[in-house]
């Protein structure tokens, strides 16, 4: 059997076609699992601004692999990059280990991703909370709602006619 060394690749592909890079990447595992090599870890990191335009582009979509596999499947892996239009550039670089942990980059994008969540929840919470408090304060009269929510129901006068009261048509907005 011959030897299996570890493999940092990363890949570069065509803006226009980043939605064949989740099937590459399959494509790809899929060659190295059957050189009887191993992918350690597969990360797709989206479309990013090159540093310098390829072939007048200024965006491409990058994906990242670390695998380990014997050197016919590399060159496999190579002649698989080169004859794919597609893809406008790849790096391989040979690592003395494999790399499994997630990189920097997709760590603060998905911190990011979390913080964005988090917080569109509690954009959400508050807006039930204020829909609560409406419906609970559209019953009683003369009392104001919390001033943390920012909005102000003025008391009306009972005058029995439903149609005059403009309180059901109030919609909070968010400020």
């Amino acid at each position: 059997m011959t030897e299996l060394r570890h493999y940092e690749v990363v890949f570069l592909v065509h803006p226009d076609q980043s939605e064949q890079v989740a099937g590459m990447l399959q494509r790809y595992q899929t060659l190295v699992e059957n050189g009887g090599g191993r992918v350690h870890r597969v990360e797709d990191w989206g479309r990013r601004q090159l540093s310098y335009t390829i072939h007048k582009l200024h965006k491409a979509h990058y994906a990242l692999m670390n695998i380990e596999c014997d050197g016919s499947t590399l060159a496999a892996f190579q002649e698989a990059f080169r004859f794919n239009d597609v893809v406008l550039r790849h790096l391989i670089i040979r690592r003395e280990e494999a790399l499994v942990e997630p990189t920097t980059l997709l760590k603060d994008r998905e911190e990011k991703d979390a913080r964005e969540r988090e917080q569109l929840e509690q954009e959400n919470q508050a807006r039930r909370q204020a829909a609560q408090v409406l419906d609970g304060e559209a019953d009683t009269e003369g009392e104001s709602l919390p001033s943390d929510l920012g909005i102000d129901v003025e008391p009306e006068e009972d005058t029995g006619d439903e149609a005059d009261s403009d309180l059901g048509a109030f919609t909070p907005t968010q400020h």
